[in-house]
Parts: structure tokens; C-alpha cells; sequence
């Protein structure tokens, strides 16, 4: 019976902490554009551009963040496991319902990352990841 309990309560407890997913066809998702931006030192790198518009969304209880994670192991794609930093391109400290911000592949240090959109508005709401190679 203790076994029983133990076992409810931990799905109880693991449930609440659980994430939604965001759908891929999210007004949200949308708003969000990635753009491959040619390097000028080298022609085998291109670099990335992430631009969002969310003036046009009702961001009502939303908070939302853009996070990236610079990876190491890029044959892998959006599983992989080995990465070099994560952070928040868009924050709730530094938000702006429209902007961009261009990442460089040497001031990165990396070969790749991939990014998601975070919504920690009434309940927590994550994207997938999703993937981008410097390399051409």
C-alpha cells in the first residue's frame, strides 16, 4: 500500500512540474524567422539572423524567451548532447515585441545550435529545438 502511494504521489508531483509543448503552427512560432546570413570572411560559413515581430499577438500572461544553445557535436542535429553554452537571445528582463539579433559563427565558437521559444505565462509552454548549421 506504502508502495502504492509513493507511486501516486510522485506522478502527482512529476505532472505538475511537466511542460506543454507549444504547437509548431503557433501564432507564436510564426513570428519567429531565421535567416542565413553570408559571412564576409569565409565562403564555407554562413551566419544567422533571428528576427521576431510579436506586434501583432496578443501577449496577454505570456513571457516569453528565446533561448539558444551553441553545440559541439553537430552531426547529431537537434539531439545533441555535447554543448558549449545556452542562452536567451529574448528574455523577460530585456523583451521587445520586435528586434533581432544576428549570430556570428566566431564569436560563437561554434558549428551549430539550435533554439527554442519559451512561455512561462500561466502555465510553462516550450517549442522543439530548433536546428542551425554555420556550416554551408
Amino acid at each position: 500500500m506504502k508502495k502504492i502511494f509513493f507511486l501516486a504521489l510522485f506522478y502527482f508531483v512529476t505532472m505538475g512540474y511537466s511542460q506543454s509543448k507549444i504547437d509548431n503552427q503557433s501564432p507564436l512560432l510564426k513570428c519567429i524567422t531565421v535567416q542565413k546570413l553570408t559571412d564576409t570572411k569565409f565562403d564555407f560559413i554562413q551566419n544567422a539572423s533571428i528576427s521576431w515581430d510579436f506586434s501583432a499577438v496578443d501577449l496577454n500572461n505570456s513571457h516569453l524567451s528565446i533561448e539558444v544553445v551553441t553545440i559541439y557535436d553537430c552531426f547529431n542535429g537537434e539531439q545533441a548532447s555535447d554543448f558549449k553554452q545556452q542562452f536567451k537571445i529574448l528574455s523577460e528582463e530585456n523583451f521587445t515585441s520586435k528586434g533581432s539579433k544576428e549570430l556570428i559563427h566566431l564569436e560563437l565558437m561554434a558549428k551549430c545550435f539550435k533554439w527554442r521559444l519559451v512561455d512561462r505565462g500561466t502555465d510553462s509552454k516550450v517549442s522543439e529545438w530548433f536546428y542551425f548549421s554555420f556550416l554551408k
